[in-house]
């Protein structure tokens, strides 16, 4: 069975060192943050929220350090995923660089991020599953020819938006997401099917859902490469209920999604490279897919496919969770406008920039990006009174915090390195489940009774245990086990809060219902 599944997806919408030839996007950002929230849906996904990062709108020595980082870092049965959206070249060699902040056409080989170097760092990974997803223009030249099965290294998949000489297709409005990555969401949260019914969907059966879907369309041709022995997992499916996006079933992508991309250069609207062919075709009348397919509001057995467009908005709204400070510029999504009053309701939750709005409980992820020598502060404080309501410091590899308060906030941090990002919600974990030390867990349903074993002091002699209600910061229970004097497992009462979580235990844990 494979390790920890960690991914690194990296998007870039605006190329301001070279703004003639690489036109600014529209779609990269929100990718990354749609496909973030794909990866961690509590139902289909298989990443953890703390082990998926990303990098929005970063310099090609950034992404550099950050690819060479996620991958030295890589354990040998860890599941690695790379993924990016943004403007993709080919220099006079037929070698493909993916486009950054600083990247200059005229100088691709110093400025942009080549395959080449992607391929060097997963090489030298100890992990030996590796994942490489590419939404850009000449996606496809990837490690070589066009191929669809080519061999592209030991225990690599490789999925690509689009075939070698192509141009991919991006968002036709703000903050939408880009025609392939809107089919790979979709394909990861329940529109591929599980072709095995052994209850997971593989690279295989998520390619499939997304070439078909993309020829259906007539747009870009999505290409894989594959070795590796079997293949891979990347989503979970429900045995009992039948997976939508089958033939004649649903599939079809999310109201505001559009296929087509502004490019680079002289390229018409629709494309990120020079030419692309003739502009897509809108919607059907009354509908949110895409031209083709099979017919739009049904389902497999002939059932409304409604639930599951529905659960599709509910994954594009969450993602507004996505604010990062990356290489001292700051990236944000606003997908919800104001609510032009003074406190924010029960149901609001808006980011643009450093700063967040909700009107309920959230959480704080921060990564230490490259700053692991000194680590992290991040100070969070109230717009409106300007009062600090938290802060913490030596923040060292990602880490996630609860913040209970309501309201308008903004953060700093110390450093621009550090990735900050806002995420809705308290979260929804269940018990039994592992946390980590230094930072808080998701919130959970609770038992009366909790047994907390403590896996790892993290080389410290005491562990904290602190139980919080995550809807107020009320502390529920509390005890301190300390190295060699007492067992490693305590017992935690929920004195009848429905949910609680564990605020930053100094050490790692499991979390079980009490017998």
């Amino acid at each position: 069975m494979a390790g920890r599944y960690r991914a690194l997806l990296i998007g870039n919408s605006t190329y301001p060192a070279d703004e003639h030839n690489l036109q600014t996007l529209r779609g990269p950002v929100k990718d990354i943050a749609v496909l973030n929230r794909a990866l961690i849906d509590p139902a289909a996904g298989l990443f953890a929220d703390v082990d998926v990062t990303l990098l929005p709108e970063a310099t090609s020595t950034r992404a550099i350090r950050a690819l060479g980082r996620f991958f030295g870092t890589a354990e040998r049965d860890d599941v690695l995923l790379v993924y990016f959206s943004g403007h993709g070249k080919i220099d006079q060699s037929g070698r493909l660089h993916l486009c950054m902040q600083d990247t200059e056409s005229a100088d691709l080989l110093s400025t942009a991020v080549s395959s080449s170097r992607i391929t060097e760092f997963a090489d030298a990974s100890h992990a030996r599953s590796v994942v490489i997803v590419l939404d850009c223009c000449y996606a496809g030249a990837f490690r070589g020819a066009d191929l669809g099965d080519a061999v592209a290294g030991p225990g690599r998949y490789v999925l690509t938006s689009c075939r070698g000489t192509q141009l991919a297709n991006d968002a036709t409005v703000e903050n939408g997401t880009s025609f392939f990555t809107q089919h790979l969401v979709d394909g990861l949260v329940d529109a591929a099917a599980d072709q095995d019914g052994d209850g997971y969907v593989t690279f295989s059966d998520l390619y499939a859902y997304v070439d078909r879907r993309l020829r259906e369309a007539g747009k870009q041709i999505p290409q894989r490469r594959v070795n590796g022995d079997g293949d891979l997992p990347l989503a979970r499916r429900s045995q009992s209920v039948p997976a939508a996006g089958t033939p004649g079933g649903g599939g079809m992508p999310v109201s505001g999604t559009s296929p087509s991309r502004p490019g680079p250069g002289d390229a018409p609207p629709g494309a990120k490279g020079p030419s692309a062919g003739p502009p897509p075709a809108g919607p059907p009348p009354g509908g949110t897919g895409a031209a083709g397919g099979g017919a739009a509001g049904s389902a497999p057995g002939g059932g409304s496919a409604q639930p599951t467009r529905t659960r599709r908005n509910i994954l594009l709204a969450a993602a507004v969770a996505v604010v990062v400070i990356a290489g001292g510029v700051t990236a944000g999504i606003l997908l919800t406008g104001g609510s032009g009053g003074p406190a924010p309701s029960s149901a609001e939750f808006r980011t643009s920039g450093n700063a967040v709005t909700s009107g309920g409980p959230w959480r704080l992820k921060i990564d230490d990006g490259l700053t692991k020598d000194i680590g992290c502060t991040v100070t969070v404080t109230d717009t409106r009174s300007g009062q600090q309501i938290w802060h913490q410091a030596g923040l060292y590899g990602t880490t996630m915090f609860q913040i209970h308060q309501a309201g308008s906030f903004r953060w700093q941090v110390s450093d621009p390195e550090c990735l900050v990002a806002a995420v809705p919600g308290a979260g929804r974990d269940r018990l039994p489940f592992a946390a980590a030390g230094g930072n808080d867990s998701d919130a959970f349903i609770t038992s009366p009774r909790m047994a907390v074993q403590v896996k790892d002091y993290n080389g410290t002699p005491d562990c904290m245990l602190t139980l919080k209600d995550p809807t107020n910061g009320q502390t529920i229970d509390f005890t301190t086990v300390t190295q060699g004097k007492s067992s490693r497992t305590v017992t935690l009462h929920a004195y009848g809060h429905p949910t609680a979580y564990l605020s930053g235990p100094t050490c790692s844990v499991q979390v079980s219902p009490a017998r």
